[in-house]
């Protein structure tokens, strides 16, 4: 295992906060609340990162977003990537189609990493960026390991965390075998917000979505054809070359409840746009997993 660097952390841990609030700015105290890092140490961090251009101070307000330097990376990032361009047409034509916005993450190491989002355009939406977050632990990022080998699976499962009771790991491993199956992934919302408290403004932010599901029941296993849903998400996954999932596309932004039936409709279509992805990056699904 790779020797850890606390600085170079630490620096990427800041670059992350800013790089899931792109809109936004914020002053050094901010930062480090959100970071959990002592002042004199964000403020060297800081310092370095502006002198590179990675970061951008705004003397009169001193407060700290995004430098410049950021946008040749991310060019060259996508250079490098080209699953998520040519993950996009596909994913637009999904928002227009089917009223939804989409989006394209990844996971890195412990994390669900957002990479892209293409918009339907409706309103009460959630605010969802490149750059933000989530933890790969379960209920969250089934579609990300359901075709892994066993041992990554179990060491998913492992993260459930100490609360969990043995039916919750079993649950979460049932899931996982859903995903597999039915080639998709689905998620419950948690309780509508109220429309008096909406803002058209200022959608829920990803953080505040995952909030509202209960993790108890995030995971939907089987469909109940006589039923409706709240859903939070529709996921099927990109595989790589290598029959990895390299990329996961995501259906959200579900009004209401959503009949059984209309499922498939919607479960369908994205697998389709995942399915041609796979094979504009040359892509293969695994034979088995073992």
């Amino acid at each position: 295992m790779a020797r850890r660097a606390p600085a170079v952390e630490r620096s990427i841990a800041v670059l992350n906060f800013l790089a899931a609030r792109p809109n936004d700015r914020f002053t050094l105290s901010e930062i480090a609340r959100a970071a959990s890092l002592n002042k004199a140490t964000l403020h060297a961090i800081l310092g370095a990162l502006t002198e590179s251009g990675f970061v951008l101070r705004e003397e009169e307000r001193k407060t700290y977003s995004l430098g410049p330097a950021l946008v040749a990376l991310g060019g060259a990032a996508v250079e490098a990537n080209p699953a998520v361009q040519l993950a996009v047409p596909q994913m637009q034509a999904l928002s227009d189609s089917l009223g939804l916005d989409c989006v394209a993450s990844t996971a890195i190491e412990d994390q669900i990493v957002i990479l892209t989002r293409t918009s339907s355009n409706r309103p009460f939406g959630i605010d969802v960026r490149p750059g933000q977050r989530l933890p790969l632990s379960p209920p969250l990022g089934t579609v990300f390991v359901a075709w892994s080998p066993q041992v990554q699976i179990d060491r998913w499962l492992a993260k459930v965390g100490p609360s969990a009771t043995k039916a919750d790991t079993a649950r979460y491993r049932a899931a996982v075998e859903s995903v597999r199956v039915r080639g998709y992934s689905l998620g419950l919302g948690g309780e509508p917000v109220p429309r008096s408290q909406r803002s058209p403004r200022k959608p829920r932010t990803l953080e505040e979505n995952v909030r509202t599901v209960r993790m108890d029941e995030y995971a939907l296993i089987e469909l109940d054809h006589s039923a409706a849903y709240r859903l939070n998400h529709i996921g099927a996954p990109v595989f790589g070359p290598d029959g990895r999932v390299t990329l996961a596309l995501f259906l959200i932004g579900f009004q209401g409840d959503i009949a059984a039936s209309e499922v498939p409709r919607y479960a369908d279509a994205l697998m389709g746009a995942s399915a041609r992805v796979t094979e504009l990056v040359h892509g293969r699904a695994p034979a088995q997993i073992g």
